[in-house]
């Protein structure tokens, strides 16, 4: 599978520059901006840096990446951009002068992102995932930890919606390579936000949810319902603050049996 999706990627690569020597209007950049796919803000494994406290226990999470785009081809009303990204998500346990690290998931991604006309944006290429408990999670929690690991290529789509300063998403995430459930690989994924709403020149509130069927877990949900403000000003990218509430099956792979609900007060950069 993955000599299948380098090889789909040099063919790709190779029609687009046939293309771009045959109409000169073709165009090249390196590193582009703005990403012609938007950011899930509601979406708790999205690249970027985070941090956000359960209201009511002691448990933290936070989350530290990004994602770039570093190649764009360009022709008429169709765009493609070829980006890579990383992120570490953390889970934490703070007690008085400690912070207790429970568990560690690593993400990275390979979008492949092409946009049609100004409204419709679809999303393929490649990603892993893989969780883990951290030290302090394998004392305080006296669990073992299991292998959880996934390769996966998303099949995404997005409509976007000016109107609303938002947009509307569905797709599906193929798991591929998936343990401990070996014969589960799909996760339906789909959501929304809106933003348009200015408060002052600089800030504007938000809102947002993401909704995802996961087959390992029989087809029950993750959800997360976002609101908050976006203060667009920086120029590392967005910052927003936030208040999330979370509930469903476990984000967390060493949990993923396991149901959690939250209510999270945090900070994000999307980078």
């Amino acid at each position: 599978m993955n000599k299948t999706i380098v090889v789909a990627f040099l063919l790709g690569g190779l029609s687009l520059t046939a293309a771009s020597q045959e109409d000169s209007s073709a165009t090249w950049r390196l590193f582009p901006s703005p990403r012609v796919f938007p950011k899930f803000s509601a979406d708790p494994t999205a690249p970027g840096i985070s941090l956000n406290k359960d209201l009511r226990t002691r448990l933290w999470l936070g989350g530290i990446g990004g994602l770039s785009p570093i190649l764009q081809w360009s022709h008429d009303d169709v765009t493609v951009q070829v980006g890579i990204g990383a992120s570490v998500f953390m889970s934490m346990n703070r007690k008085p002068r400690i912070l207790e690290v429970l568990t560690a998931d690593f993400y990275v991604y390979i979008p492949l992102d092409i946009q049609v006309g100004k409204r419709l944006v679809f999303r393929t290429g490649y990603g892993h995932f893989s969780a883990h408990l951290a030290d302090d999670g394998i004392e305080i929690l006296g669990l073992h930890s299991i292998n959880y690991a996934k390769d996966h290529i998303p099949a995404l789509c997005v409509y976007k919606l000016p109107e609303i300063g938002g947009f509307v998403y569905g797709g599906v995430r193929i798991d591929y390579y998936t343990i401990p459930e070996k014969n589960r690989h799909f996760v339906l994924q789909t959501g929304g936000e809106a933003g348009n709403w200015r408060l002052t020149n600089w800030m504007s509130a938000y809102a947002a949810l993401d909704l995802r069927f996961k087959s390992e877990n029989g087809w029950a949900t993750t959800q997360s319902y976002q609101a908050g403000v976006k203060i667009s000003s920086f120029p590392a990218g967005a910052l927003r603050i936030a208040f999330t509430v979370r509930t469903g099956i476990d984000d967390r792979g060493q949990f993923y049996q396991s149901r959690l609900t939250t209510l999270l007060f945090g900070v994000y950069l999307d980078v």
